[in-house]
């Protein structure tokens, strides 16, 4: 469903009297409201988790001689970047290709900063082997690299907002109602509406016990210790 009708199924559910909305713009304060609803529920499920599978996406960058750092930005050009998946990263020379391909630790900020940008540490340019997440959310490389490589690696996007009566969320089309089902909560908290709310609980809880075992990594237990 896209944003037009998930808006006008949320109007059906919650039982609110008129037309049919048509359009997303210049509408009436009523209808206004459920569709800041149908934003403000997408919002929130996209933020409910920081490692949904569908915000996940793949991006890269070639090194620049002497260069340590390197934004979500400039130095990736992303403009949807929310956070890294900081097991995901790796290296390969340019003009060799995915062949040559090694991957890259990640470590904390801190160390990253007392060893690699330390004293003569920060000019012995050479293939990067480790990396770190700054506090701008940018790309630490140790040691600095020379120029030829590749760096590759995976993040999530940022919440998106539904703004055109035809963008439709990305999250997998069976769990759409679940956006409707949390903005029946919304609905049913502003108009003192405790049937609606708790309908809209009930199914959402639902739409999210399916959308969690669908849409993230399982985890796996560790053996018996020693």
């Amino acid at each position: 469903m896209n944003y037009l009708q998930l808006a006008n199924r949320l109007k059906r559910r919650c039982r609110i009297t008129g037309a049919v909305m048509t359009s997303v713009d210049n509408q009436v304060e009523e209808y206004q409201r459920v569709l800041d609803w149908i934003n403000e529920a997408w919002v929130d499920l996209q933020l409910s988790r920081e490692n949904w599978f569908w915000m996940r996406a793949s991006a890269s960058c070639t090194t620049v001689l002497n260069q340590a750092i390197y934004t979500p930005s400039v130095g990736f050009g992303l403009t949807n970047f929310g956070n890294w998946a900081t097991d995901t990263f790796r290296t390969f020379e340019t003009s060799a290709g995915q062949s040559s391909e090694l991957r890259v630790n990640c470590i904390s900020y801190d160390a990253w900063r007392d060893y690699w940008q330390f004293g003569a540490t920060r000019f012995a340019a050479s293939r990067p082997i480790e990396f770190c997440v700054t506090p701008q959310m940018a790309l630490g490389v140790g040691p600095v690299p020379t120029a030829g490589y590749t760096l590759t690696a995976d993040y999530y996007k940022v919440a998106s907002e539904l703004a055109l009566a035809t963008d439709t969320p990305a999250l997998p089309p069976q769990f759409h109602m679940a956006i409707v089902y949390k903005a029946m909560m919304y609905y049913g908290a502003s108009e003192a509406a405790p049937e609606v709310y708790q309908e809209g609980a009930l199914e959402y809880r639902r739409f999210m016990n399916l959308l969690v075992m669908n849409q993230l990594e399982d985890f796996t237990m560790g053996g018996a210790l020693a």
